[in-house]
């Protein structure tokens, strides 16, 4: 009888189990670095964190699909390779050693699948995008993305208003729902398109720097970009962009996790930090985002206030956030994170001339980079959006809950 640990508590557990030999194993618990309430367990087993797992075990099975990192997390704990498995690694699922407590067969199958689904083809598809890049081949089309850091430049010399694209808005543009926030809505998806081309002279416009070589993302984001970016979603976006404008990085407000380099992050923030260093801001955020909150993202700010708008189908309310907003702001440096509809209302606040900034996921990129963690995970008490169960956010500790609520001017 080999005695396991599954590392992970996902969907990913759900298939692993339906292979385990259960007549030749014993599952002694379940692995997650992120655990909120272990006392339920799981199964009738303990969720334990990696430095409560005990010595008296075989094997540790990985059910993370992206595992990678928890297979670097836990050589660096001292466990060997040996004793590590990964169930979505096809070259785990070949290794006879491992056939004592998985099923080989369906294991090879899932394994063999995933690795065919989620890495082999969609390189195949990108790879002629990724080095025509890096050669300077004019044989492949891309649009013109100048660095983040042209781009926050011009931000803090400037005053150069930001509306930033990505996945989400592309999708909305093709009436296809990616985000679970925000709804298919025809007007919102009209409007997004006449912004992608759009030429106010005090607006940058930023794509997701998606189309060329991805070699300076981990690579868990370079996979994940090449399983979107299909031939059919690549023309798509080529259909809809200005081939004839120069566009910004959209990766400015996300410095941290996508970079296989993170060592680059700290100067990152801290050059975002000089846009609002001494200035009023007004942030406009969805309930439980909590842009700052419990870190010192912005303590360089002169003052922040917020109006706290809804999490989910936000440009349901737009007219009446555009509104308050014009009402509330006084001389601010306004920064908006509210999905799509943040490149919409920061683009009419810019032609209203305001100084207005869609920012995105900065605060949770500063909260991870905090962290030191290497791939996107939960905070308890902020809605992270691109996470199962990330929108459970816990109530906000007394101190912290009596500063939010003072700087909340509005709420929608």
């Amino acid at each position: 009888m080999k005695k396991v640990y599954i590392f992970g508590v996902g969907k990913g557990k759900d298939i692993l189990k339906e292979y385990l030999l259960a007549e030749q194993v014993e599952i002694l618990g379940y692995i997650d670095n992120f655990v909120q309430d272990s006392t339920k367990g799981m199964d009738g087993k303990p969720i334990l964190t990696p430095e409560q797992i005990r010595d008296d075990f075989d094997y540790i099975i990985v059910s993370v699909m992206r595992y990678r990192h928890i297979y670097e997390q836990l050589l660096s704990y001292g466990i060997s390779d040996e004793k590590i498995i990964c169930f979505f690694s096809f070259m785990d699922a070949v290794n006879e050693e491992y056939w004592n407590v998985i099923e080989k067969n369906g294991w090879r199958v899932e394994a063999g699948s995933y690795e065919l689904q989620k890495k082999i083809r969609p390189f195949c598809q990108n790879v002629i995008y990724e080095l025509g890049a890096e050669d300077n081949t004019d044989r492949v089309i891309y649009p013109p993305i100048l660095p983040a850091e042209e781009a926050v430049e011009k931000i803090i010399r400037q005053e150069k208003s930001l509306v930033r694209f990505g996945d989400g808005e592309f999708e909305l543009m093709m009436m296809r729902k990616r985000a679970g926030f925000q709804a298919v809505n025809q007007d919102l998806a009209e409007r997004l398109k006449q912004i992608l081309v759009s030429s106010h002279e005090n607006i940058l416009v930023a794509l997701a720097d998606n189309y060329g070589s991805l070699k300076k993302y981990t690579t868990e984001a370079a996979e994940d970009i090449r399983e979107y970016l299909t031939p059919e979603v690549r023309r798509e976006h080529m259909s809809l962009i200005d081939r004839d404008r120069i566009y910004y990085d959209a990766y400015l407000s996300r410095p941290y996790i996508l970079y296989e380099d993170k060592t680059m992050a700290g100067r990152r923030f801290a050059q975002l930090k000089k846009i609002w260093e001494g200035k009023r801001i007004l942030i406009i955020e969805g309930d439980k985002t909590r842009m700052g909150i419990g870190n010192d993202l912005f303590n360089d700010a002169a003052q922040r206030r917020r109006i706290v708008v809804p999490n989910v189908d936000a440009y349901d309310k737009y007219e009446e956030i555009l509104d308050c907003v014009r009402q509330t702001v006084k001389d601010e440096l306004i920064l908006i994170a509210l999905g799509p509809t943040a490149t919409v209302l920061a683009y009419d606040l810019a032609v209203l001339g305001f100084w207005a900034l869609d920012i995105g996921h900065v605060d949770l990129e500063y909260e991870w980079y905090c962290m030191g963690v290497k791939d996107r995970c939960n905070i308890p008490y902020k809605y992270v959006n691109e996470l199962g169960k990330g929108e459970q956010t816990t109530e906000l500790p007394a101190g912290l809950q009596k500063i939010y609520e003072s700087e909340i001017t509005a709420r929608i």
